[in-house]
């Protein structure tokens, strides 16, 4: 394509999206935006304090439209990182009625290890810390990702999450479902329980294959005008020169502007056994009473224990400025 041609096409197709945009049928789509910006400091035991800053302008796009008894929807959510890097988070288009409905593109299934106002949780020593989320989506450029909703009453929610190809690089995106994610959900009042189950199996394009299953189970209710979640989750990972066990737990709170929790860790590699325990707390203050902006003050601590440890203490700080526009 010659470069006339080439200018002529990139503006038509720019025309195009403007006009697109300014048509009437795209009226209800629904466009917003933050800024989010990290200044970290962070310290181990056998390194220099470091610091660090980054952060991103998300950028949301979102639509629906119901017929009778059913809906199609749609989002989209770009990154743009202060790195430089652009990233896409959220890319799926969702259709179905009230009482079911399919998912398909880039998205996170249920959550079954919530670790509420996480702002910043840095683990110590390397130590595995399962959280049920091998299958629960946002893949790469290795595989896609579709889920099934089933309603069967106003208390209880079924979810089947897939992923096909594989959710790795180097895995040789042969497998119809490379993952598969059951998990249920029982609701009253403010009280929940969800249950779920992941495996993940594929083969390696240099040989060998991924066989990992976990199971998860959290609850969250509320106590004393706080909302608390209480997890675990556990893993089984028998891959090709592997045999890893872990088992996690976690307990967290938020209220109001405050949230604190506590992450524990089991973990053995090969008969190489360690643990790693972690407590997080974060507090958002509005900035000068302007709406929609922020400041959040987060630290986390962390202490590591077992073969092979080295780094067995990790502390760090964290300042979050929070616009949305």
């Amino acid at each position: 394509m010659n470069k006339n041609k080439s200018y002529y096409v990139k503006h038509a197709l720019g025309l195009a999206l403007l006009t697109a945009l300014s048509a009437q049928a795209m009226a209800e789509i629904s466009l917003d935006a933050n800024i989010e910006l990290n200044t970290d400091m962070t310290d181990t035991a056998t390194g220099s304090t470091t610091y660090d800053q980054d952060g991103r302008v998300e950028v949301n796009a979102f639509a629906r439209r119901e017929k009778g008894d059913y809906f199609v929807q749609g989002k989209g959510t770009v990154l743009l990182k202060t790195d430089g890097e652009t990233a896409v988070d959220d890319a799926f288009i969702q259709f179905g009625s009230a009482r079911w409905d399919l998912q398909a593109g880039r998205f996170e299934a249920v959550n079954l290890f919530p670790k509420g106002k996480d702002t910043l949780v840095v683990h110590a020593g390397g130590v595995n810390v399962y959280e049920a989320n091998l299958a629960r989506g946002r893949v790469g450029d290795g595989g896609g990702q579709f889920a099934l909703h089933l309603n069967a009453s106003d208390n209880i929610r079924f979810e089947l999450g897939t992923v096909f190809g594989d959710p790795e690089v180097d895995g040789d995106n042969t497998k119809a479902f490379a993952g598969v994610r059951p998990a249920v959900t029982w609701y009253s009042g403010d009280f929940s329980v969800t249950a779920g189950y992941e495996r993940v199996s594929y083969d390696l394009t240099a040989g060998g294959d991924v066989d990992k299953q976990g199971y998860g189970l959290t609850t969250s209710f509320k106590l004393a005008g706080a909302d608390v979640n209480l997890s675990v989750a556990r893993l089984d990972d028998s891959s090709s020169g592997s045999d890893q066990k872990t088992t996690s737990y976690g307990a967290n709170m938020i209220y109001g502007n405050f949230g604190t929790g506590l992450i524990y860790s089991e973990d053995s590699v090969n008969g190489v056994d360690a643990d790693v325990t972690t407590a997080y707390m974060a507090y958002t203050l509005p900035l000068f009473d302007i709406e929609n902006a922020s400041v959040t003050f987060a630290g986390s601590t962390s202490k590591a224990d077992g073969d092979g440890v080295t780094d067995d203490t990790t502390n760090a700080l964290r300042l979050r400025f929070n616009y949305a526009f």
